[in-house]
């Protein structure tokens, strides 16, 4: 008479079944999308890396320009702080921010930044808004007004304009959109 151990060891498979051919089909499925979506993430990472890295440029840029733009010899007259410009006065008016903003985009290496998003120059924007894709990799520079002494806020920020004054000793804050619409903030900075 045969055990009831002889029984069970003639029954039992020593290979793979088909069960455990899917859950190793299933394992490397998975492997192989963790991986393409950390090589997706990665290069979206360095879109924002480099969206980071040109708003670096311009708050090194204009820093140094901010030393040496209230000079006589200053190196970009358009940028000329001092020079007070009419009330009424158009954009592209010397002493605006339109005016030197155009001076930065013709003659600085500024200019031929790229926004790694869209492949083309950034451009700037009045706030950084997560419902609106088109923001990403833009630049949001706002100028900083001081409030009184003894405010609950120590300034109020505003974008610059093209129209805006630049004859005084500003300062300002550069931020640019991430991926998600969100602003990144680079740094503040006198100009």
């Amino acid at each position: 008479m045969a055990s009831s151990a002889d029984h069970t060891s003639e029954h039992q498979n020593l290979g793979t079944t088909t069960a455990d051919k899917l859950f190793l089909a299933f394992l490397v499925l998975v492997v192989v999308a963790v991986t393409l979506l950390g090589v997706v993430n990665y290069k979206e990472a360095i879109k924002v890396e480099t969206s980071k890295s040109n708003g670096e440029a311009w708050v090194a840029w204009l820093t140094e320009t901010g030393t040496t733009r209230f000079e006589a010899n200053t190196q970009h007259p358009a940028c000329k702080g001092g020079v007070k410009p009419a009330a009424d006065a158009k954009p592209g008016t010397p002493g605006t921010w339109g005016a030197c903003l155009a001076h930065i985009m013709e003659t600085t290496e500024l200019k031929d930044q790229i926004n790694p998003f869209f492949n083309v120059a950034p451009h700037f924007v009045a706030a950084c808004d997560p419902k609106d894709r088109t923001l990403m990799g833009a630049i949001l520079l706002e100028d900083l007004m001081p409030t009184p002494p003894g405010s609950a806020t120590p300034f109020v920020a505003s974008q610059l304009i093209d129209a805006d004054p630049i004859d005084y000793k500003m300062q300002l804050r550069l931020s640019v959109c991430d991926k998600g619409g969100y602003a990144i903030k680079v740094a503040e900075f006198e100009f």
